[in-house]
């Protein structure tokens, strides 16, 4: 088990890397949670481990709750934020009180929105349970539901008490939820590391797994430093971390069969291909990124309308004064942030990155 700290201004927290869920009380022994634990995780994790979970909780004279939500994109809403709200105050809980994020991205962000607003702010734990979210989502402190017409447009900064990332959890994961993750992992590489790049580039599509724990925390470690330096994104280094979420978001919201990755992976091509035609990077890299992302069984074309992506993409979170903001890689560990591109010069793009 390896322990990384996250230092803030106003708070630090641990992640422990490698620790076996099945021990998780005794975490929260060591941790002050409170006496009331909300579990909200998805039906399809529930059937893994909520038991398990639940009962090291009891054990360690725990009140616990588990809130089942359906997986998927289809549950980041207000109105499941809010049935989720519901249960916290009919059971009870009060500002002392834990809520644990059992399970994915989706998990992880609509936890901690819940956490966050219920009386100003509970207790929160984190326990990732797929790869995308051990390296991105349960990280950071940002929170977030959809709307209708974009992503993560209502949401919050607040981070957790301490996240609990155990490696085992990843043997129930099917190919396809493992290259979601891998996208997240190829961005964390192309904005600030060429060690990590390299390693992706050298190994196995079929190897990966020996990887994971060096893989996970080169990318904990990366998220570490940006969130340090700018927790809620106002310097503008935090923005880094959305490189392929601009194009990529906007492919989501008018995609009903690519998952999150799968979309980053689209939107990381598609803005390497921007970048390279505004001369900001080489041809090499442009190709270099496409033939990871393809490795790693990953999409690197889509049939999603332009005209229909192009739209969407001035509810990007990142959007000022109407103008929309992207990030753009330079090179191998380097990318340039708040690079304006209209809508026109995306859509006409779209056939030649492809």
């Amino acid at each position: 088990m390896k322990k990384i700290t996250i230092e803030l201004k106003q708070k630090k927290y641990p992640v422990y890397l490698g620790y076996p869920v099945s021990r998780i009380g005794k975490l929260f022994d060591r941790h002050s949670c409170g006496k009331r634990i909300l579990v909200i995780t998805d039906e399809n994790v529930s059937r893994l481990y909520s038991e398990t979970i639940c009962k090291s909780l009891a054990h360690c004279g725990k009140r616990v709750k588990l809130a089942v939500i359906k997986p998927g994109e289809q549950s980041k809403t207000i109105r499941t934020a809010y049935n989720l709200i519901k249960e916290c105050s009919l059971s009870g809980m009060d500002r002392s009180d834990t809520i644990v994020a059992l399970g994915g991205g989706v998990v992880c962000d609509l936890a901690g929105f819940v956490a966050s607003i219920y009386l100003r702010g509970i207790g929160l734990v984190s326990i990732p349970t797929s790869l995308l979210a051990q390296v991105d989502a349960s990280v950071g402190g940002k929170t977030a539901v959809n709307l209708p017409w974009g992503k993560n447009l209502i949401g919050s900064f607040y981070q957790p008490c301490f996240v609990v990332m155990d490696f085992s959890t990843l043997d129930t994961l099917p190919a396809r939820e493992i290259a979601q993750g891998m996208a997240e992992v190829i961005k964390c590489a192309v904005i600030r590391s060429r060690k990590l790049f390299n390693l992706l580039c050298d190994v196995h599509p079929s190897e990966i797994e020996k990887h994971i724990s060096t893989i996970v925390h080169e990318c904990i470690m990366i998220k570490k430093s940006v969130v340090e330096a700018d927790e809620q994104e106002k310097k503008g280094i935090r923005e880094i971390l959305n490189f392929g979420h601009t194009i990529g978001h906007a492919i989501e919201i008018n995609s009903r069969n690519l998952n999150h990755g799968e979309c980053v992976s689209l939107g990381m091509i598609a803005e390497t291909f921007l970048s390279m035609t505004r001369g900001y990077c080489s041809e090499t890299l442009f190709k270099n990124v496409k033939e990871l992302v393809k490795k790693f069984s990953l999409p690197s074309k889509t049939n999603v309308n332009a005209k229909k992506v192009a739209d969407a993409l001035v509810y990007d979170k990142k959007t000022k004064m109407g103008r929309i903001r992207f990030v753009l890689p330079l090179r191998i560990g380097s990318v340039k942030t708040g690079v304006e591109i209209s809508p026109e010069e995306v859509i006409s793009t779209w056939e030649k990155w492809q």
